[in-house]
């Protein structure tokens, strides 16, 4: 199972570089090494200012 979904997602690598006329290598590079931790970084602050507005509410509700 852990062998079919690993193909599958080099299978999707592999098509994406057709796609774009890129290499595989360079898909992987804008996925892994610059898109997730972008992502990664995007959740950080949302959950940053999540915390802020709950905070605010909780202290409306302290009065």
């Amino acid at each position: 199972m852990i062998d079919y979904l690993f193909y599958l997602c080099v299978d999707i690598l592999v098509w994406l570089a057709k796609a774009t006329g890129t290499t595989y290598e360079f898909v992987n590079i804008v996925i892994f090494v610059l898109g997730y931790p972008l992502f990664v970084i995007a959740l950080l602050l949302v959950i940053y200012f999540q915390y802020k507005k709950i905070k605010k509410i909780e202290n409306n509700f302290d009065l």
